[in-house]
């Protein structure tokens, strides 16, 4: 309950029930707003369950916690934001504008991590900044990872439950929303990596694709391979063997402690044979002819994909994150960087090789492995997508986010656009990848950002006065490069000999 005589409290009415919060700078701050039941006991490995209306405030003042996971890979670019960790998890962040008026888009923002990590409520993404600069009303999505949210496990758990725990999410918002000073029917999803993805599944469903106006899909792997549910069947018997658990028993795996389930899906992590320099993860969205249909990409190519507006976007060197002070690439570098071309170009390899060396300076080999693997999990789909999506009538804005960090081993690396977009310098500025930058240069261009995302999510496009000139990616391939110096091309793609 809120405290008395606390100026900072704020009681909100929402459709389902009175919220408590604090007002913060202009911003009204409510924390671990439950979205769904806690998926624990007997929920755990079952669909997300609607909560029910309440009638006393709900303390939405206290921090919140994040789902079960393991350190994540990215640490040693990204930083780390240690968070008290807790099964029940299925609860929303949210920032609101004083000045929302019923009318306020509503910015839901889905958090990557490979499918095992993040949380909606780690400090990097706190959306206050970016809800005051821009006056949305911003909200971030906590849900299920690892093997409790993306493995299927046939008679214990369905195939894509964290999926269908963001989906629970954004049919809560659209109910919350006028509580909020929000417009339910005004809300754009923004994603980053894993969370961009899954919203490019969303834009092949045809019973979600109402839930939401318009995405934003930042550094999405569209070229991840998903599996099957046949292929996912190893890999749940090798998860009950870890845990001791017989086929089907559910109630033994409901009992154990999540402790018990990190363990186990960590040795599926060990497990899971991986060639030098390939990143995908082993736990993610799966093809089960239900609720997940096909390749994203490949559905828009067919023209079955929303009308939605849609930004997208890549950095420059996505992979380098994921290459940096890694000890399995370090010593054999040169070796599997030949065999990473000779896998895509067979006999051209080597001309490949040479044609992409001359496109990079310095040509080491890390780099070129991760311009070659970049290209293929990132920025080539990306532009595929820009392109069906526009094919087949609609509007998408292209990106690339090609500021770099001070370190030119890190450069313009995979998650370098997400303190640009919170805006949360003072609790990223010890990140790694920004070390040694410039707090002015970042406020500045991190603003210009916000903005553009902003203008995007009121009115479809981010093309505003006071703002870059940013034409959308239509017949030109229109691209938008976001430096210190914001430009605009017409890319036409370049050959690679094959």
């Amino acid at each position: 309950m809120p405290k008395t005589g606390d100026p900072r409290n704020h009681v909100v009415d929402t459709p389902l029930g009175p919220i408590s919060g604090r007002e913060v700078d202009g911003v009204r701050i409510f924390r671990r707003l439950r979205y769904a039941m806690a998926p624990t006991g007997s929920r755990r490995f079952a669909v997300p369950e609607p909560v029910a209306p309440w009638d006393e405030p709900v303390d939405c003042t206290e921090d919140a916690v994040i789902p079960p996971q393991h350190p994540s890979r990215l640490e040693n670019v990204m930083g780390a934001y240690p968070a008290p960790q807790d099964e029940d998890c299925l609860h929303l962040d949210i920032w609101s504008p004083i000045t929302a008026d019923g009318s306020t888009p509503v910015l839901v923002f889905l958090h990557g991590g490979a499918f095992m990590t993040g949380g909606g409520s780690m400090t990097c993404y706190d959306g206050a900044i970016l809800a005051r600069e821009t006056g949305l009303i911003v909200i971030t999505v906590s849900y299920r990872l690892g093997a409790l949210g993306f493995l299927p496990v046939d008679g214990i758990a369905p195939a894509n439950l964290a999926l269908r725990d963001q989906i629970a999410a954004i049919g809560f918002i659209r109910r919350i929303a006028p509580g909020m000073g929000g417009d339910g029917d005004a809300i754009t999803l923004i994603g980053q990596s894993a969370g961009a993805y899954t919203i490019a599944l969303m834009l092949t469903m045809p019973d979600v694709r109402p839930l939401f106006a318009r995405a934003v899909m930042m550094s999405a792997p569209l070229g991840l391979t998903l599996p099957r549910m046949a292929d996912m069947a190893p890999m749940a018997g090798c998860f009950l063997s870890a845990l001791g658990v017989a086929p089907g028993d559910r109630a033994a795996v409901c009992a154990l402690p999540v402790a018990r389930i990190l363990a186990a899906q960590l040795d599926l992590v060990r497990a899971a044979a991986m060639t030098p320099g390939n990143i995908a993860p082993p736990f993610g969205p799966v093809i089960d002819d239900d609720l997940v249909i096909g390749d994203p990409v490949a559905i828009m190519r067919a023209g079955g994909a929303g009308a939605q507006d849609l930004m997208l976007g890549t950095t420059r060197e996505e992979m380098a994150a994921f290459y940096v002070d890694n000890p399995a690439l370090s010593g054999a570098a040169p070796q599997v960087v030949e065999a990473a071309f000779a896998r895509r170009f067979g006999a051209g390899a080597a001309d490949a090789l040479t044609a992409a060396a001359a496109h990079r300076a310095p040509a080491c080999p890390l780099a070129l492995l991760g311009d070659l693997e970049g290209d293929l999990l990132f920025t080539a789909p990306t532009r595929d997508a820009a392109r069906a999506h526009t094919d087949h009538g609609g509007r998408a804005y292209l990106y690339s986010f090609d500021w770099q960090s001070p370190r030119p081993d890190i450069g313009a690396c995979h998650c370098l656009d997400l303190p640009f977009l919170f805006g949360t310098w003072d609790v990223m500025s010890g990140a790694p990848m920004l070390a040694g930058a410039a707090a002015d240069e970042i406020a500045h261009l991190g603003h210009i950002f916000r903005m553009t995302i902003g203008a995007f999510a009121r009115n479809g496009t981010p093309d505003r006065p006071g703002l870059p000139h940013w034409p959308a990616f239509g017949p030109a391939a229109t691209t938008l490069h976001v430096d210190r110096k914001i430009t605009v091309t017409c890319d036409v793609p370049m050959t690679t000999p094959a």
